[in-house]
C-alpha cells in the first residue's frame, strides 16, 4: 500500500489531504535528489506540527517503514491511536503485527492482530504457528536487553544497521577495545567513561521498563497524571510552569538528562503532549538478541546467579573476548571445539581465539593445516599430536 493510497483512504478533508500531498511530494523530490535525511526531517516536522492529522502521520510512518527505521513501530503506534475503526486501522494494526513478528515479539503481534479483527479488517492474517515444540530446546538461546534496540545501539556505539545475530560480537569488540583501561597501579582494569555511560543507560532503561509495566508501554494520559512525576524523575527533568502552553521541561539531573537525549527518547513529543494536555504513549519493549549456544554456555554457575547475562557480558572483558574469539570461527570449527573442550578451559584461550580464530578451521574432525594432506605428517611431527586429536589436547 503506497503513501498516496493510504492518504486517499484516510482523508478527512480535501484541504488536509492537499497539504499532506504537498509534503509527500516535496519529500519524494528530496529522495530522488539523493537526500533522504532531508526528506525524513520534512515529514517528521509535518507529523509533529499536525499530531491529529492521519495524513501527516501515515506519510511519516510509511517513510520510516520504507527505510527500515528503528522508529517505524512507534510511528505506526501513534497512527493507530488516531484511527478509531475501519479498514485503515485494521491495515495499520496488521503492519505492526508483521514488524513485531520480525522482532520475535509474538505477544505484541497477537494483540495487534486482535485489534485488526476488531476494526473489521477484511483480510487480517492469522498468527503463524510458533516454535512451541522446539521451545524447550531453544530456551536460553535469546536474551532480553532493556529498552528499544535503536536506543541501545546508540549508547553502545554500534551501527544501527547491525543485524541481531551480529549485535553481541560487535558489542564484544567495543567492550574489549573501549570498555576498560589499566588502573593507575596497573594491577586491575577500570571501566572507561564509555562503559560507565552504557551501564547507567541500562539502569535507566530498567526503570523505564518497570514504569511501562506488563503492557510494555509508557502511557501518560494527561499533564496532571500521577505518572508524570515518576517519568520525569527517571528522565532527569521536571515541569516548570503550569500545565498547558506555559509548561517547559527543565533539567534537574544532568546525568540522567544526558542519557535521555543521547538514547533518543522522544522528549520533544513528551513536552508537546504535556503542553497540549494530550496523551503521550510510547511503546517501550525490550530488545531480544540471539546468543550463540545459549546464554548459560558463556557464564559460570556463580555468574548466572549473580546477574543477568548482559551485565556479566559488559562487566567482564574476558567474557566479551571469549564470545568475540569464538564468533570468529566458522560454525563447524566452533562446534568441534565446543564438544571437545569445556567453556571454562576455552575461556582461558580467549585472546588466542581473538587474534587467530579466523585462521583456524576443522573439517570432518581434522584440523586444517597449510600444505594439505601431503604436509599432514610433517605438521603432526612438528606439533607433537595428530590432526584428529589437536582439539582434544586442550582439554587436559
Amino acid at each position: 500500500m503506497t503513501a498516496i493510497a493510504w492518504m486517499s483512504l484516510l482523508m478527512l478533508s480535501w484541504g488536509a489531504a492537499a497539504g499532506a500531498q504537498d509534503v509527500v511530494g516535496q519529500a519524494r523530490q528530496l529522495e530522488r535528489a539523493g537526500d533522504p535525511l532531508a526528506a525524513r526531517l520534512l515529514l517528521q516536522r509535518a507529523a509533529r506540527s499536525a499530531p491529529d492529522s492521519p495524513e501527516a502521520q501515515v506519510a511519516y510512518a510509511e517513510f520510516l517503514d520504507r527505510y527500515s527505521d528503528p522508529e517505524t513501530g512507534a510511528a505506526y503506534e501513534k497512527l493507530l491511536r488516531l484511527l478509531k475503526e475501519g479498514e485503515a486501522r485494521a491495515r495499520v494494526a496488521a503492519r505492526l503485527a508483521a514488524l513485531e513478528l520480525i522482532e520475535g515479539d509474538r505477544a505484541a503481534a497477537a494483540r495487534h492482530l486482535e485489534e485488526c479483527r476488531a476494526a473489521g479488517g477484511a483480510a487480517c492474517p492469522s498468527l503463524p504457528p510458533g516454535p512451541a515444540a522446539a521451545e524447550p530446546a531453544d530456551r536460553g538461546q535469546f536474551i532480553e536487553i532493556p529498552g528499544p534496540l535503536s536506543s541501545f545501539l546508540r549508547m553502545a556505539a554500534v551501527s544501527q544497521d547491525v543485524t541481531p545475530p551480529d549485535l553481541l560480537p560487535a558489542l564484544a569488540r567495543n567492550v574489549v577495545t573501549n570498555g576498560y583501561q589499566a588502573s593507575t597501579g596497573g594491577e586491575a582494569l577500570e571501566p572507561t567513561e564509555y562503559m560507565k555511560l552504557l551501564t547507567r543507560y541500562l539502569s535507566q532503561a530498567r526503570e523505564l521498563t518497570r514504569l511501562a509495566g506488563p503492557e510494555q508501554t509508557i502511557r501518560i494520559e494527561l499533564c496532571e497524571s500521577p505518572q508524570v512525576g515518576e517519568l520525569l524523575r527517571i528522565l532527569g527533568y521536571r515541569l516548570r510552569g503550569a500545565c498547558g502552553g506555559e509548561v517547559v521541561l527543565e533539567t534537574v539531573n544532568a546525568t540522567r538528562a544526558f542519557l535521555t537525549i543521547d538514547s533518543g527518547f522522544p522528549l520533544a513529543e513528551l513536552e508537546q503532549a504535556l503542553r497540549t494536555n494530550r496523551p503521550f504513549i510510547y511503546a517501550y519493549r525490550p530488545t531480544r538478541v540471539p546468543v550463540v549456544y545459549g546464554s548459560d554456555y558463556w557464564l559460570t554457575a556463580k555468574e548466572r546467579q549473580a546477574a543477568e547475562f548482559i551485565d556479566v557480558f559488559l562487566g567482564d572483558p574476558l567474557v566479551g573476548r571469549f564470545y568475540l574469539g569464538l564468533s570468529k570461527l566458522d560454525r563447524e570449527t566452533a562446534d568441534e571445539l565446543r564438544k571437545a573442550v569445556s567453556a571454562q578451559r576455552l575461556r582461558a584461550f580467549a585472546h588466542v581465539l581473538d587474534f587467530y580464530g579466523g585462521m583456524f578451521a576443522i573439517r570432518g574432525g581434522k584440523a586444517m593445516v597449510p600444505g594439505g594432506a601431503r604436509s599432514a605428517a610433517m605438521w603432526s611431527e612438528l606439533v607433537g599430536v595428530s590432526r584428529t586429536t589437536a582439539p582434544r589436547s586442550m582439554s587436559g
